[in-house]
């Protein structure tokens, strides 16, 4: 198994803490569930599915 170390904002990783004990899931399992969701989805439908999270208006909004 290999580790990845990432960066995020502030505000992302508290609500990734709380999610984290409301779900009573780790927040490596949350990660690797979401990261595995995330390369289903790629693989299904191609690299649009990054079309909203990069448009400008969505930026800084992750609520």
């Amino acid at each position: 198994m290999k580790r990845l170390p990432i960066n995020m904002p502030d505000a992302l990783k508290e609500d990734f803490e709380k999610m984290s004990e409301e779900v009573g899931l780790s927040q490596n399992q949350l990660a690797v569930m979401a990261l595995h969701s995330l390369v289903a989805n790629y693989e299904s439908k191609g690299s649009f599915i990054f079309a909203d999270l990069l448009n400008p208006e969505h930026r800084g909004n992750h609520k």
